[in-house]
């Protein structure tokens, strides 16, 4: 008889780490994939944390789901549906499906097993922890627009702020390329052909690379938008730094005349 079997990723704004897994259910079995931890409550029964603030429930209902989220003391835990980030993927464990089978309702495949939870997990976890970002960047282009805004009246007294701003898109950057790993594949592939096309499905269904690009794309505009201000910062502060000198000279010149042609006809 076929299984079903729900995986939901939640955004949560802390760290979930092994103390904190093996607190709440004892006699965990715990594994790692891709700096992340695979909790094996049940041989049906998984929980999924990463480094970058998500963490997936596989085959919990949701009042299990509220109930570890309120002991995690997260405001939000009763309604984690509307007030978080989050995404959900339903498993149907069917003989039928020699081959993993992924359309955007449901994941279909003939077995089940930690390996595959773990798969579905981290890709859940990057596709919320992915919207995480794009929520941050449109965030930062709202930033940015407010800048070209008042482009006209930037002063040289701005530029800790646009550096601090370049700073924090740096970092946006480093983050997605260091803690979701989009771009590698995970080691446990390497050897099992069907896995593998399971993380292929799902990834290609849930958009991560076009995703990425994007991502990639308003990084690079915001980098080019701070840039773009920055000069004009510098080149007003190099104007004012050309009118002083100006002035100086002019203060100059004046002193020279009162020194040597007026005070001597005085």
């Amino acid at each position: 008889m076929p299984e079903k079997i729900l995986f939901v990723s939640i955004e949560i704004p802390i760290i979930i780490n092994q103390k904190d897994l093996e607190k709440e259910f004892p006699g965990l079995i715990l594994t790692k994939i891709e700096n992340s931890i695979v909790g094996e409550i049940t041989n049906d029964k998984f929980i999924f944390t990463t480094s970058f603030g998500v963490i997936t429930f596989c085959n919990f209902t949701h009042d299990e789901i509220k109930s570890f989220l309120y002991r995690l003391k997260i405001k939000e835990a009763n309604d984690y549906e509307t007030a978080l980030i989050n995404q959900d993927y339903p498993m149907l464990v069917d003989s039928n499906f020699e081959k993993p089978f992924i359309d955007s309702q449901i994941i279909k495949y003939n077995k089940f097993n930690k390996s595959i939870a773990s798969i579905i997990s981290l890709v859940l976890s990057q596709s919320v922890g992915l919207e995480i970002r794009e929520r941050s960047l449109e965030l930062k282009l709202q930033d940015s627009k407010k800048l070209y805004d008042r482009i006209e009246h930037v002063k040289a007294s701005d530029r800790k702020d646009l550096m601090i701003f370049a700073s924090s898109i740096a970092k946006e950057r480093f983050e997605i390329l260091s803690q979701l790993y989009l771009l590698d594949k995970p080691d446990i592939l390497w050897d099992d052909f069907q896995l593998e096309s399971l993380y292929n499905q799902l990834a290609l269904q849930l958009e991560l690379r076009n995703r990425f690009e994007v991502v990639e794309y308003k990084i690079s505009f915001l980098k080019e938008s701070v840039d773009f201000i920055t000069d004009r910062v510098n080149q007003k502060s190099s104007e004012f730094l050309e009118w002083i000198i100006i002035g100086l000279i002019v203060i100059e010149i004046l002193f020279s005349t009162y020194e040597y042609i007026i005070k001597p006809l005085l």
